[in-house]
């Protein structure tokens, strides 16, 4: 799962390592050889987060845009050890169900062999590889400037372009749909780009609003708190590797400790002890709750 903070973490990484680096090779399937011929031997110029969209550009003037959705991942790898086979995928989410399957995943030790790679760069010094990308789109036009990007809402980790009178007017523009609930406005790229699940309910516990409020019912102090607390909590996940809340001191660093609603159900809240819940049916992706601290 790669929400905003998530997306410019890796962007900053692929940029420390691969900017300004020759493009040796690109390995991807149906890769029109134009497109292919003018990447090969230009150099990575930059590559920016826009909301969940990655948009990488070469010196040779072509674009990618990549949208991990739930599935995508980046990994960056030594050169020498990809070329010995010595480059090791990450594991697989996949529960084994059979013996057979255990033989085949222990001898998936090569990341080339690996059938969730979607696109592979190569550098003289590193490997940078996608898996399972649903969405990686090679152009010669800017993407930015184009659908979907180009109707995205203000991107909360970009402060140059973070507006939040813009997002009170995309908010004004949606709450003529009465029915639609906050939870589901802030999954609104058109609204806000880069808050998915994980933020959606961080956000609205930090703020105290109930998730199954209608954007227009909330009032002009909640609306101001919630237009305070975005980018504020969107940028700690930033500087934290995703991370929502503060490790108290004594704490133990564990999934239960990172995060104030978030897959929490059943587990008690950290302000009320109230058990947190989990809804999937009102809203359209589950939502992480504390029914005491957002009534």
């Amino acid at each position: 799962m790669s929400e905003g903070p998530e997306v410019k973490i890796i962007a900053d990484k692929i940029s420390y390592l691969l900017k300004g680096k020759e493009i040796e090779d690109i390995i991807f399937k149906n890769l029109d050889s134009h497109i292919k011929n003018k990447i090969i031997g230009s150099e990575l110029e930059y590559i920016k987060p826009f909301g969940k969209n990655l948009v990488f550009k070469f010196s040779s003037g072509i674009f990618l845009r990549n949208h991990m959705m739930m599935w995508g991942k980046w990994r960056i790898y030594d050169r020498s050890k990809y070329d010995k086979g010595l480059a090791i995928p990450p594991p697989r989410r996949s529960k084994l169900k059979n013996l057979h399957s255990l033989s085949t995943i222990k001898k998936e030790k090569d990341v080339r062999n690996d059938s969730r790679v979607r696109l592979t760069i190569i550098t003289k010094e590193a490997v940078l590889i996608e898996f399972n990308g649903p969405i990686l789109q090679f152009s010669t036009d800017n993407p930015t400037e184009k659908e979907p990007i180009k109707s995205l809402g203000p991107d909360c980790l970009n402060q140059q372009i973070f507006d939040k009178e813009e997002i009170k007017k995309r908010l004004l523009i949606h709450s003529k749909q009465k029915e639609l609930l906050i939870s589901d406005a802030l999954l609104n790229q058109k609204i806000i780009a880069g808050i998915g699940n994980k933020y959606k309910s961080e956000i609205l516990f930090i703020c105290k609003i109930n998730p199954f409020k209608q954007i227009s019912q909330l009032d002009s102090i909640q609306q101001n708190h919630l237009f305070k607390e975005i980018p504020k909590l969107l940028k700690y996940g930033y500087e934290n590797a995703g991370r929502t809340r503060p490790l108290l001191t004594g704490e133990q660093n564990s999934w239960n400790t990172r995060h104030w609603v978030f897959r929490r159900a059943g587990r008690e809240c950290w302000i009320c002890k109230t058990k947190i819940i989990s809804e999937k049916k009102l809203t359209a992706r589950s939502t992480f709750w504390c029914p005491y601290c957002q009534q």
